[in-house]
């Protein structure tokens, strides 16, 4: 079973030609891309959905190490795609997910007396 969904980061060429097209705001042209394998659909991600990806360390299908992240990619981009249609709660579910700690639990103890 393969990976329905496959991240796509702007290469240097796309970045270079945005420039060029868009002296003034072309960093704000420049946003990866998630593609779905199943449908052939490209999404152009938002600054947050972006964010997202990066601050829980999604695993990446091919990357060789896999880090220690409560989701996959295939988990956020379904996400993504059902807020889109106006069904939040799985995206609500995944952004409020912290970041994986790699020692220790991610849980605080409290002293009760």
């Amino acid at each position: 079973m393969g990976n329905r969904f496959r991240y796509e980061p702007q290469t240097t060429l796309q970045k270079l030609a945005a420039r060029f097209r868009y002296p003034r705001s072309w960093r704000e042209k420049i946003t990866p891309c998630v593609f779905d394998n199943e449908s052939g659909i490209r999404l152009q991600l938002a600054c947050d959905e972006e964010e997202l990806i990066r601050r829980l360390d999604v695993s990446m299908p091919g990357d060789k190490e896999w880090p220690l992240s409560p989701t996959t990619l295939d988990d956020v981009a379904n996400a993504i795609m059902q807020r889109r249609l106006g069904y939040v709660f799985a995206w609500t579910r995944i952004s409020s997910l912290d970041t994986p700690r790699r020692n220790g639990s991610s849980r605080k103890r409290s002293d009760k007396h």
